[in-house]
């Protein structure tokens, strides 16, 4: 009985994992994007820094 059990839950698992995937698709775009922005900010901080320190 325990094996039917398990042979039941199986699938549904499966279906949980792949709802589970398809979600982070549309956010990993956003997160990627957040992360882009906040590279260029922190690039351009650290040249307006360098050219402040250089021009002392």
């Amino acid at each position: 009985m325990e094996k039917r059990s398990m042979a039941k839950l199986k699938p549904k698992a499966l279906l949980a994992q792949s709802k589970v995937k398809k979600g982070p698709s549309q956010i990993s775009v956003i997160t990627i994007f957040t992360y882009l922005v906040l590279g260029v900010v922190v690039v351009s901080s650290v040249y307006a820094a360098y050219k402040y320190w250089v021009g002392k």
